[in-house]
């Protein structure tokens, strides 16, 4: 069969489980079948395919019928411009989150030491160690799922190390104060945020993922709440803290942070919602 016919077959395949996105995904799951970019795809579609691919095609499919997320069928996804391997237990990287290392990047400086609290996957670390390699840092996350594609994706960055850490637990802070050289110029933090009672309106997609990368507490904020009090353990004076927040969530985690004695910017994610916040304490 030529690779046009096979392509056409799944993409009308692949349109019934997921209408707006089936073409595209086709597309995806072929080049990784077949170990090529997209532009090569295109370029050998009268080329013969081999029956060889079928069990990864026809398993694929499958898993994706039953809801399950694109890259967990593919065991990873793009952040940054970086892969990041993602699987069961992890939480998969947003785009917009990318806005929130954008804004890291932007003021870190030669030197600076950062970390990354609630790390999952370790994307915001591998992108800003990666993009910035004077600075160094620490990935820090919880989840003993979570932590194997933590240190998966950042084996290659030797400016950051990866170490398990409760956002939630104090006791945390003040160990990894001890190992400090001084305290930190930066803490960026995507926590979890969805109150408890609305985690299960969420798509069936998003059921997933890790239920404890997802809830914030009774009304989302627990961690924001925990990380703004405990984070001068570790970060200097007039160190900047950088969260991601949840849709409607701008005024509620400003108000923490700026009883604490923060002033806080906003910045907006792709869709023009209010999305991270930047704050320095005063």
């Amino acid at each position: 069969m030529k690779l046009r016919d096979y392509r056409n077959k799944l993409r009308e395949i692949l349109i019934e489980i997921s209408p707006e996105e089936g073409d595209v995904i086709a597309d995806m799951l072929l080049c990784e079948a077949l170990s090529m970019e997209r532009g090569t795809l295109l370029a050998r579609l009268d080329d013969e395919v081999s029956q060889s691919i079928d069990p990864f095609i026809s398993g694929a499919v499958f898993q994706l019928s039953l809801g399950k997320p694109l890259q967990y069928v593919l065991g990873k996804c793009n952040f940054y411009g970086y892969d990041i391997f993602v699987g069961d237990g992890v939480f998969i990287p947003r785009s917009d989150t990318e806005i929130g290392v954008k804004a890291a990047l932007g003021v870190l400086k030669d030197g600076d030491l950062f970390a990354d609290i609630c790390s999952g996957s370790g994307c915001i670390a591998k992108a800003i160690a990666a993009e910035k390699p004077t600075v160094s840092g620490y990935a820090l996350e919880l989840s003993r799922k979570a932590l194997p594609y933590t240190e998966k994706n950042l084996a290659e960055q030797k400016n950051v190390s990866v170490r398990r850490f409760d956002a939630l637990d104090e006791d945390d802070y003040i160990e990894l104060a001890s190992i400090l050289e001084r305290p930190l110029d930066l803490v960026i933090c995507n926590p979890p945020y969805i109150p408890t009672e609305d985690i299960k309106t969420l798509s069936p997609q998003v059921g997933f993922e890790p239920e404890t990368a997802l809830d914030g507490g009774e009304d989302g904020l627990r961690y924001y709440r925990m990380v703004t009090a405990l984070v001068p353990h570790i970060l200097k004076k007039d160190g900047i803290l950088i969260y991601e927040i949840g849709i409607d969530q701008c005024e509620d985690v400003s108000r923490i942070l700026q009883e604490s004695g923060f002033s806080v910017a906003v910045l907006k994610d792709y869709g023009k919602i209010d999305r991270i916040l930047l704050a320095k304490k005063c």
